[in-house]
């Protein structure tokens, strides 16, 4: 359980010494209340005591040396100053008069703005706490009364206290200042770290579940973030077996913590992958786009876990290799190192399979608005690199978007395209899944491209469906989470089922691969869209843990998706190859880990010949009938 107090470390009988007209002599659990706002918003308060415990470029985070016994409450605030006004040092022992203030993270620069546009994607972040100047209500001052004071004892994740699995109830709205909502701190992770905002908090056996990432913070710095999970993810509902914590249908790992630089510098911070694990995690709890973060006070300690990549298993004779790969916005004028570090995957880690479906292909001069969508450098390049990796000489297929209609980063013209080797497959016939339909308005349009084995077709449709972006997100203000992409991608999916449907129609035989970067989960309405077109999700032959092909804010989920028709679901083998998602950007080649599909192209009989083998069953049950 989180540490409880009693008594408080200074007396209030000095408070009106300090006191403005009208202002609330409270202490800081007064003040934050067990909720999401606080009821004195706007109003001016006077004697206001605590230990600095952190310094920021904007303020400092003061606790209360013991608190008030009530675990629904935090024990500390962010006194607001300016960048420029003078600031305590860390032990100080303040008092402080101001203004409080919830300030919703991003809607303004300078600390002064609750409300934003809903076209902000700050808009649905939450509010934080805080004292700051307000000329009109009350002035900031603080005094220091004492110094050098030991800091409040952190309170430790970890060790049978940690945030719940589940991240909030389902409100239908805003949980901020809302009477309908029960704070409840043991129920719900969103409410378990408001409990804990700005408060001195450790993290005990902190094992990472996803790699440091890099942010850009305002136009110059940077910021490093890197997600844990507390006793070494014992409260994981789906500990993977490389480390990480895999989301399912009604769990969306609450017990993450963020951890943040942006207080100790990026120096400072562990270039972690997955499984790694870390010591010394301790800082104050803070929140910014749309996520609780410890921010470090301290540099922590890495013991590495070490991850490898993995490799495919090579195809046995008479299996046919399928994968898919998003390759993240490959331009023909990108660095040697990235057209080699993704040969080398191709070749090494992928076995060189025999179609390979891509998905964030940019044509020959990337993000360069040039008007022109030729991509045939790019192609080129990466096909010389897997030759000369020692891979196959890959021939490719694909389609020119029109300029600046699929989405992705301006004037790069990202698209889907194939990669096959013409000593194993032959390429027949590609077309567009009807591409004026208006789901793929500022989308990749599909592929559905023809291949023959040994005289025998398969249809192949790459994708690449709409992204999450503008999706609320599982720690914003409005609970449960709208899934606005959703509609996008579920148009999209009734779109290539139709097609599907269509080709299965006319022969339900006919061996249909739909495949690339979803941007969904297997449990997802688009994916179950597909499905019932008559095809069946590789993905789910996998343990449900091992469902995951990329990793955000610490949650790996699947993505990338290979499906297919019953002629060829019996005996299909599939592996996602993880080698990129679990590892630092400096790391990787792409942010996305490929799938594999090995496949067993059979001889589909004839109509006499299904005749035959109809009648020979019937003889040999008649056999069977007589023996008995």
């Amino acid at each position: 359980m989180r540490p409880t107090h009693t008594l408080r470390q200074f007396s209030l009988a000095a408070v009106a010494l300090f006191s403005t007209p009208g202002a609330h002599a409270l202490s800081i659990m007064e003040i934050q209340g067990a909720g999401h706002f606080s009821a004195f918003h706007n109003q001016a308060v006077t004697g206001v005591e605590g230990i600095v415990t952190a310094l920021s470029a904007t303020g400092f985070y003061i606790q209360d040396a013991l608190g008030d016994a009530d675990a629904a409450t935090s024990d500390a605030i962010f006194v607001f100053t300016g960048a420029s006004s003078p600031k305590p040092a860390v032990g100080d022992g303040v008092r402080v008069a101001g203004t409080v203030f919830e300030y919703r993270p991003g809607c303004s620069s300078g600390g002064n703005n609750l409300s934003c546009s809903s076209s902000n994607s700050a808009w649905n972040n939450l509010s934080t706490t805080e004292i700051k100047n307000d000329d009109n209500i009350a002035r900031l001052s603080w005094s220091r009364v004492s110094s050098g004071n030991a800091l409040p004892t952190a309170v430790t994740i970890g060790n049978g206290f940690a945030a719940p699995s589940a991240i909030s109830a389902s409100l239908g709205g805003s949980i901020e200042n809302n009477p309908s909502y029960h704070f409840d701190p043991l129920t719900h992770a969103i409410d378990f770290y408001e409990s804990l905002e700005g408060m001195r908090v450790s993290v005990s056996g902190a094992s990472a579940v996803g790699a440091t990432r890099q942010y850009s913070v305002g136009s110059s710095a940077e910021n490093h973030e890197l997600a844990v999970m507390a006793d070494y993810r014992t409260g994981a509902q789906l500990a993977n077996a490389r480390g990480g914590a895999t989301i399912g249908p009604d769990n969306f790992n609450g017990q993450r913590v963020l951890l943040s630089s942006n207080l100790i510098g990026t120096a400072a911070m562990p270039q972690a992958r997955v499984g790694d694990t870390l010591a010394n995690v301790t800082g104050v709890m803070d929140y910014s786009f749309a996520n609780y973060k410890l921010q470090l006070t301290e540099a922590p300690v890495l013991a590495n876990g070490g991850l490898v990549r993995e490799q495919a298993s090579p195809a046995r004779a008479g299996q046919l290799s399928v994968a898919s790969f998003n390759v993240e916005n490959l331009a023909g004028n990108a660095d040697a190192a990235k057209f080699n570090g993704l040969a080398g995957q191709i070749v090494t880690n992928l076995k060189a399979p025999d179609i390979l479906a891509l998905q964030e292909v940019q044509d020959n001069d990337g993000a360069t608005n040039s008007g022109s969508t030729d991509a045939s450098q790019t192609w080129g390049r990466l096909i010389d690199a897997i030759a000369g990796s020692g891979g196959p000489t890959y021939a490719y297929a694909q389609i020119d978007p029109v300029n600046n209609m699929d989405g992705g980063q301006p004037g790069a013209n990202i698209r889907v395209g194939f990669l096959y080797n013409p000593a194993v497959v032959s390429f027949e016939s590609m077309s567009r899944v009807d591409a004026g339909n208006p789901a793929w308005n500022d989308s990749r349009k599909p592929l559905a491209a023809v291949f023959s084995v040994n005289g025998e077709q398969i249809t192949i449709i790459d994708n690449h469906f709409n992204s999450k972006g503008g999706d609320d997100p599982l720690f914003g203000r409005i609970q449960a989470p709208q899934l606005d992409s959703e509609l996008q991608r579920i148009a999209q999916a009734d779109v290539v089922g139709e097609h599907v449907a269509g080709l299965l129609a006319a022969d339900p035989q006919a061996r249909v691969v739909v495949l690339g970067d979803l941007n969904d989960f297997q449990f997802s309405a688009p994916l179950a869209r597909l499905e019932a077109a008559g095809l069946s999700n590789l993905t789910d032959t996998l343990a449900e843990a091992e469902r995951y092909t990329y990793i955000y804010e610490g949650n790996a989920q699947a993505l990338d998706h290979i499906l297919v028709s019953g002629a060829l679901a019996a005996g299909a083998q599939y592996q996602v190859v993880h080698i990129n998602s679990e590892f630092t950007a400096a790391e990787q080649f792409s942010d996305h880990d490929p799938v594999l599909a090995r496949l067993t192209i059979s001889p589909v009989p004839e109509a006499d010949t299904w005749a035959m083998m109809l009648a020979g069953l019937g003889l040999i049950a008649a056999g069977r009938r007589r023996r008995s």
